[in-house]
């Protein structure tokens, strides 16, 4: 008896290990995925480039993600979440050392698709080892993936004012994930393909799963309902927070009139309400269903998004902002991912691979389709602002469809 309690305590330590592991590798992914942007100067002049050469450079990174994520998840559950794991962190190594000796564009291009890989890989393995390693509480330490990522992403302009030298800042980001490789391998992962909540789509019998049903009375999520959906909310969400991102700024100087500092300063209220609600959130999913937050997040936003349309003011636009911060991208994502994850555990890594495919998907779709409509105009921007409204109304019914299927379910 004793030897068994000795086991669980040993295992809650590897665990708690490979959370703290799996934080620090999120924080340095999250770091690398603006050191270009906020090192841009510093890159133009070593690469010999301009804005356009570092944009073409970024853009490479979700190349690299939209290539991979589908054979991440399926990579996952075959060969393990360490492997994966370890692999994505090793992919962010070469990214940050890549960038280090490119001393052009396309070099730097090349490197940047270690990135997008690094993502997958990451997405794919460090979720369901989250999942698996905390069953009861997987919506929460999902969520401090993005408190991870959201207080590194903080931090970094003050670390890039004190570190002027890109290189310098590389070098010590590289050293850091060496360690954090080092930390994943030492630390303990739960099993995988565990039955918390099995599925229909686990069964090799579909027949057998009706019967199954029939009998126990209890009903099954199946993919081709609830997974699609949650996919496409997966997509909604992101679609949310990624479109209001990119034009704010625009929406403070043609529809507001704002000079160009104060239109981006608008970003600043989404950054600090983003960081908060990771903790609130975190508190909340253990008092309430993941599912009632994705359904009551986006209704939020979407009813202060037409506020701000239809009444546009400074005031009204830094309120939007804290709220799209707070109720859009303040780990909401995390949540949709984790209840699906729990309708489909014996599938964790492919669905988390399509969950996040679709998210990814929104970093063309939603510039795409933007830029047919956008220029300098307030209307062109204020249209913009309504398809964004659009989508996350589809994501609120979504989400909506989802729980009143969750209903008869025999599990939250």
């Amino acid at each position: 008896m004793e030897a068994k309690e000795q086991n669980v305590v040993e295992a809650k330590r590897g665990h708690a290990s490979l959370a703290t592991a799996i934080y620090i590798n999120y924080a340095i992914l999250s770091i690398a995925q603006i050191l270009i942007s906020q090192y841009s100067s510093r890159f133009q002049a070593m690469w010999s480039t301009d804005l356009r050469g570092i944009s073409t450079v970024i853009s490479m990174m979700g190349i690299g993600r939209i290539i991979t994520i589908l054979f991440a998840g399926d990579f996952s559950d075959r060969f393990g979440r360490k492997p994966v794991l370890i692999t994505g962190m090793v992919a962010n190594f070469v990214f940050l050392v890549g960038l280090i000796f490119s001393t052009n564009m396309l070099m730097a291009a090349i490197f940047s698709l270690f990135l997008g890989f690094a993502n997958s890989f990451d997405d794919a393995a460090a979720y369901p080892a989250l999942s698996e390693a905390f069953p009861t509480k997987s919506a929460s330490m999902s969520s401090l993936v993005k408190a991870a990522m959201s207080l590194a992403q903080f931090v970094l302009p003050f670390v890039v004012a004190t570190i002027p030298n890109a290189t310098v800042t590389l070098v010590i980001l590289s050293v850091i994930i060496l360690i954090d490789v080092v930390m994943i391998f030492v630390s303990k992962f739960a099993p995988q393909n565990t039955n918390e909540a099995p599925t229909e789509e686990a069964s090799s019998d579909a027949a057998t799963a009706e019967a199954t049903t029939q009998t126990t009375g209890v009903h099954l999520p199946k993919m081709k309902i609830d997974g699609i959906s949650l996919i496409a909310l997966g997509f909604t969400i992101s679609f949310t927070f990624y479109v209001y991102t990119q034009y704010i700024p625009n929406f403070g100087s043609s529809v507001l009139g704002l000079s160009e500092v104060a239109a981006k300063s608008l970003m600043s209220w989404y950054a600090i309400f983003s960081l908060i609600s990771v903790f609130i959130t975190t508190v909340l999913v253990t008092k309430l269903k993941p599912i009632f937050l994705v359904i009551l997040y986006p209704l939020i936003s979407v009813v202060f998004l037409v506020l701000m349309v239809m009444f546009p003011s400074v005031i009204m636009a830094k309120v939007t902002s804290a709220v799209i911060g707070f109720f859009a991208a303040g780990g909401v994502w995390q949540l949709g991912l984790a209840v699906l994850t729990q309708y489909f555990p014996q599938k964790k890594g492919k669905v988390t691979g399509y969950y996040s495919f679709a998210a990814a998907m929104t970093y063309f779709v939603g510039p795409f389709v933007s830029s047919f409509i956008i220029n300098s105009t307030a209307s062109s921007v204020l249209e913009v602002f309504w398809i964004d409204i659009a989508v996350t109304v589809v994501g609120v019914l979504l989400a909506t469809f989802v729980q009143l299927r969750n209903q008869k379910y025999k599990f939250n």
